[in-house]
């Protein structure tokens, strides 16, 4: 198949630039969320679906023509820039694609170049990927990247859910600009994360190679470390840990015919000797109530389950 040419559903090949002139480009986070989306959008809520490079995407029809394009979550990551892979510290880097940056991905270089050739006859473009941190990130990265800094110009689809008419809204009344706050969020979480990880990491593995003389990777990170320092801080504690015993005392007693629990008023009692001598002192007895308390509580009902967290 020729780079001008894609297949419909009953495999006939189309021209994409025939087919989809003076459209909007849509970009979402993951194909499921592609399809609902040009579902709700289309006015049949029947899309054409079609597929480059082995990568499904959609065209539905509304007030122009809309192409609406899934990603596989993040396509882009950060990679050194320049530099030996045992350099350190290092301090220079770059996004790229995942597919130059790990073998597993290498899928991923469909989908960028699906993108970048999509984006050249789009005049529009819209983000409709999660309304969170990495789905902002996910979809600026893809607008400026594999679609030529069409970051700066694009909007932004707002919603939820993906009911029909709150997608309907989202594409009616969109935000005028990605939502960069968000945006510079994921990003720094992503930088340090990775200046984190590539520093402690060599020098974890450095220091490692000097001292025994043999080479293994060996990585931390920005949450991968203080969580192993806590666990080992609370393992050496628990091993260290010397049980020192003590007493607590109870009773069953019977009050209008009712048995009622009691809990002696000291906690803890030190020695066997002081806990003999109490329970010597109270077995049989009759006891007197001097006064009792009343509490009325009022609990509010649990926060309800959040699912979009």
């Amino acid at each position: 198949m020729s780079p001008e040419t894609t297949k419909n559903k009953a495999g006939t090949e189309q021209s994409v630039t025939q087919l989809c002139q003076k459209y909007t480009l849509i970009v979402t986070e993951k194909p499921d969320a592609a399809k609902r989306i040009a579902q709700a959008l289309d006015r049949q809520g029947k899309p054409q679906a079609l597929r480059e490079n082995g990568v499904p995407y959609f065209v539905a029809q509304r007030d122009r023509k809309l192409v609406v394009v899934p990603a596989l979550g993040h396509l882009y990551t950060i990679v050194q820039d320049g530099g030996k892979r045992s350099s350190y510290p290092v301090f220079d880097f770059k996004w790229a694609p995942r597919h130059q940056a790990e073998r597993k991905a290498k899928a991923i270089r469909n989908w960028v170049e699906t993108f970048s050739k999509l984006s050249s006859d789009a005049d529009e473009f819209m983000s409709a990927c999660d309304y969170d941190i990495e789905g902002s990130l996910i979809g600026y990265c893809i607008l400026k990247y594999a679609c030529g800094d069409k970051d700066a110009s694009a909007k932004r689809m707002k919603f939820s859910t993906l009911m029909k008419i709150e997608l309907e809204k989202a594409y009616e009344e969109p935000l005028s600009r990605l939502d960069f706050a968000l945006i510079e969020a994921g990003r720094t979480r992503h930088e340090v994360d990775w200046l984190y990880g590539i520093n402690l990491s060599r020098a974890l593995t450095l220091a490692a190679h000097r001292w025994s003389g043999r080479y293994s990777t060996l990585s931390t990170g920005r949450v991968q470390g203080p969580a192993l320092q806590f666990l080992t801080t609370r393992e050496k504690t628990i091993r260290s840990f010397v049980p020192t015993p003590y007493w607590e005392l109870a009773a069953e007693a019977e009050i209008l015919n009712s048995v009622v629990e009691a809990e002696y008023e000291k906690k803890r009692i030190e020695t066997r000797a002081e806990a003999d001598a109490v329970v010597h002192a109270c077995a049989g007895k009759t006891g007197d109530v001097k006064n009792v308390d009343v509490k009325k509580v009022h609990q509010n009902a649990p926060i309800p389950f959040d699912v979009g967290t």
